[in-house]
């Protein structure tokens, strides 16, 4: 293994949604899979392209988020034969070359986080 990665639920396995929050018993007793939040996500083809999905979310009249259901749809049509939900909410941000291009939504802006995803391009 090179490379591990946790979050949760299960979006995608084998070419095919399959969301596992009430397997993997993420949410007890509420219904966060059909809230439209934040959402990132991450996947791969079956061609070994990695797919980043960050969806910007409570910002009211700009976006207002996706449910899991909404979050898996698009990943699967991104050709994505695996995909894994990651921390959404007010931690989910995108920057590009420092850039933010999805705003998190948190009102004071960027949270502070233990954790980060970073690609860097190689030549």
């Amino acid at each position: 293994m090179r490379t591990a990665v946790g979050g949760g639920p299960v979006l995608i396995h084998d070419g095919k949604i399959l969301i596992t929050e009430k397997e993997e018993q993420l949410f007890p007793g509420s219904n966060r899979n059909g809230e439209r939040l934040p959402r990132t996500a991450m996947g791969y083809t079956r061609d070994g392209r990695l797919i980043v999905l960050v969806i910007q979310g409570r910002t009211p009249g700009i976006a207002m988020g996706a449910t899991l259901q909404q979050e898996a749809q698009i990943l699967l049509h991104l050709g994505c034969y695996e995909a894994l939900n990651f921390d959404g909410g007010g931690s989910s941000c995108l920057l590009i070359n420092g850039r933010e291009t999805i705003h998190p939504s948190d009102k004071d802006g960027q949270r502070p986080l233990p954790a980060v995803f970073l690609v860097r391009m190689s030549k």
